[in-house]
């Protein structure tokens, strides 16, 4: 090999780095990459190229368990109504150029990302100290009771995201070639969550307003009224179009 590739190889190796942490969106995250502050010419020392990927499925009792202990006893959505026992299963990949702007510590990355998060949580209601009162409780503008205090069903969010991720984070070292790493950023995406719902039917009834009476509620009735809810929801769902990614880890530079 003539001597000026093995200068230019050897002004060039020092940089790479792999390195392990934790996404508060997606579970367990790898990085891999390159940045030299020291390459030749200068203007390079300033940028770094980086694949990011995480996944929640090593973690998910984890973050489960922790969802389970916000929740607790369920969280009040309104009309005595609660979500509890939340599941999530989420994931991310993208490719990010980093860029130092004092060649030190700090950094601010763009790049692109795409990936999904699915929760998954029980809706939930009980009239307490009333084992035999009715639960009563809208849905879509309509008026629903269950013969009993307790309903239970089911809610699942659901986001399948792309685009360009905007950040920033900090390259902390440790010394023997570790480093600490925290990014905070966003992805900029044309794609909304979207929620279903799951609602059962049994010793279900619904208010007539035409004849002021109750009666068992008709599948497509109550099917049409949860479509009305969704899409409600949906709509609302529709304004938000940032997914938010925190990151705290450790690297390894060779």
């Amino acid at each position: 090999m003539c001597c000026f590739c093995v200068s230019a190889w050897a002004n060039f190796a020092d940089g790479f780095y792999i390195g392990t942490g934790v996404s508060a969106t997606s579970g367990l995250n790898l990085i891999t990459g390159y940045y030299n502050p020291d390459i030749k010419p200068a203007w390079l020392s300033h940028f770094g190229l980086r694949i990011d990927f995480a996944t929640s499925n090593p973690l998910k009792s984890v973050i489960d368990s922790a969802i389970d202990s916000y929740m607790r006893d369920g969280r009040d959505v309104g009309d005595d109504v609660k979500i509890d026992d939340g599941k999530l299963d989420a994931w991310h990949a993208g490719v990010l150029l980093d860029y130092f702007p004092f060649a030190g510590a700090w950094r601010i990355s763009a790049g692109y990302m795409l990936g999904n998060a699915t929760l998954d949580s029980a809706i939930f209601g009980e009239v307490a100290q009333a084992p035999s009162q009715r639960f009563y409780f809208y849905l879509a503008g309509d008026h629903y009771y269950y013969n009993g205090n307790y309903f239970d069903g089911a809610a699942k969010i659901n986001w399948k995201y792309s685009g360009p991720y905007f950040g920033t984070g900090f390259d902390i070292g440790l010394g023997c070639g570790f480093d600490m790493y925290l990014d905070a950023g966003v992805v900029l995406t044309a794609k909304s969550a979207t929620m279903s719902l799951s609602i059962p039917h049994q010793q279900l009834y619904i208010y007539n307003k035409d004849t002021d009476a109750w009666s068992p509620v008709e599948i497509p009735q109550l099917t049409a009224d949860v479509l009305r809810a969704e899409q409600d929801a949906n709509r609302k769902l529709s304004d938000i179009r940032v997914y938010p990614m925190v990151k705290i880890g450790f690297l390894y530079r060779f």
